[in-house]
């Protein structure tokens, strides 16, 4: 399958498609590596031991309870190694606490999961709208950089708003 296939096909696993039971840290490497895999090169690393460590002192997700990692971290783990690509830990840190809360973290994550699929399937759609002058290279990498810097935008104003609200 084309590289351009299988991100079109990628299947975002759903909240119930993760496994119930707590896993242990390698265990939780191997479901996010493979999970993750479509979104990096061959080259990449995708998921450490050590990545998994900082983000819990980076207090980005919770501490793991006797070693073993909830179905909720885990999810939080697998939406941190999609975004870090495009969004510093910090900007990731606050997107999860907005936008992923305990009270509707189910239901926030199904839509993340729409969302991805979503623009993943609508990847040439997307290419059929660019300007016809034969650089769709350039523009996808012009829509990451705006798209990069309207979220950034919506993660100051959101955070402006909670220091208002408090």
């Amino acid at each position: 399958m084309e590289p351009l296939e299988v991100l079109q096909s990628y299947h975002c696993p759903r909240y119930l498609e993760y496994p119930s039971v707590p896993l242990y840290k390698d265990q939780v490497m191997g479901f996010l590596s493979q999970a993750v895999a479509p979104f990096y090169g061959a080259e990449q690393t995708t998921v450490t031991a050590a990545m998994i460590n900082n983000y819990v002192k980076l207090k980005v997700i919770t501490p793991p309870e006797q070693k073993k990692y909830s179905r909720d971290q885990l999810i939080c783990l697998y939406v941190i190694f999609l975004l870090k690509q495009v969004l510093s830990i910090d900007e990731i840190r606050q997107l999860l606490g907005l936008e992923f809360p305990p009270e509707d973290f189910q239901a926030s994550y199904e839509r993340f999961c729409r969302r991805l699929e979503g623009e993943l399937g609508n990847l040439t759609q997307a290419e059929a709208t660019l300007p016809s002058d034969g650089h769709p290279l350039l523009e996808a990498a012009i829509r990451s950089f705006v798209y990069k810097r309207y979220t950034v935008v919506l993660l100051e104003q959101a955070s402006e708003n909670v220091e208002a609200a408090e």
